[in-house]
């Protein structure tokens, strides 16, 4: 297949019948260092890994109260001092609030410096949590809960850099593997299946993120780590990406922007990271991870 460009569905034949040929960025760039002359036939899938602190997190999730009919409406909520904002959903009189709760907001015991950074975390680990709710009728209830008992649990990172994946020029051409991540494309975040919702909330043409998101029953909790900064604490996502190499033009770009020059970058690479990129090849190469695509790629949203 030297020179023969592929399609989605082919890639997808092979990784269902084992015969995928799949890289890490690592690995890629080893390739490259050996001398070894890349061509279309020797790779398929690249995999590549993020671990991107950021404020720009947040969790959804159904949290269990009380008993059916107990009270109508919640008007505040909080998780373990972390104050949360009751979702539209009128589950309340079934004892549900879905409540949405932001990684950079600190508990209401100050002294404690907790941040829902670590409440997040604490979830995905699946420790008990401290329910407070305030209901419209002005009366609080009280409980815990862990991440077994919740009937949803959802996390949305708004902003994950990638730019190893870019270009140091503008030239556009060069980013032809970037039009293969798409709105919808599958990802991995904390090692649990998620998706590409779009450009994250502060991309640019010279320094893209993304906006990501994937249910929490999944998460490795190994793989979230908070991190102390000033004022709050943030979280540290390890996110995974598949390229699918589905042209010359595509293996070309991938190996400008993880040229040479890049080099330093990828050895210094935490890791994390490397062990995120090993582990989406590997369920790649067993069959359980299959390339998605649609109909807009995230160069539409980058050129407006």
């Amino acid at each position: 297949m030297v020179g023969q460009d592929k399609s989605i569905t082919n890639i997808n034949e092979k990784i269902k019948n084992g015969t995928a040929v799949v890289l890490t960025d690592t690995e890629f760039v080893q390739e490259i260092q050996r001398g070894v002359e890349l061509n279309l036939a020797d790779i398929d899938v690249l995999t590549t890994a993020f671990c991107a602190e950021t404020s720009g997190t947040a969790a959804m999730i159904g949290v269990p109260v009380a008993e059916r009919g107990v009270f109508t409406r919640a008007k505040e909520l909080w998780l373990n001092g972390v104050l949360g904002y009751p979702g539209p959903a009128p589950n309340e009189r079934l004892g549900l609030v879905e409540g949405l709760f932001f990684s950079s907001k600190m508990s209401n015991n100050k002294k404690d410096n907790y941040s829902g950074a670590e409440l997040i975390r604490d979830v995905i680990r699946k420790e008990e949590i401290q329910v407070e709710c305030l209901s419209v009728e002005g009366d609080i209830y009280k409980t815990t809960f862990t991440l077994d008992q919740a009937d949803f649990a959802r996390m949305y990172v708004y902003n994950c850099f990638f730019e190893k994946l870019c270009s140091k020029t503008k030239v556009s051409s060069r980013d032809s593997h970037l039009k293969t991540i798409k709105v919808g494309s599958k990802i991995l975040l904390n090692k649990s299946p998620g998706i590409v919702i779009g450009c994250g909330t502060r991309s640019t043409m010279e320094n893209r993120s993304l906006s990501l998101a994937a249910d929490m029953f999944e998460m490795d909790p190994d793989a979230i780590n908070g991190l102390k900064s000033d004022p709050c604490t943030t979280l540290t996502n390890s996110a995974a990406l598949a390229i699918p190499v589905l042209t010359v033009g595509i293996l070309n770009d991938l190996k400008e922007c993880l040229k040479t020059d890049k080099l330093p970058c990828l050895e210094d690479k935490t890791h994390a990271e490397n062990k995120m990129a090993e582990y989406l090849k590997h369920i790649i190469e067993k069959g359980e991870f299959l390339l998605s695509s649609s109909d807009m790629n995230l160069n539409d949203w980058f050129n407006g």
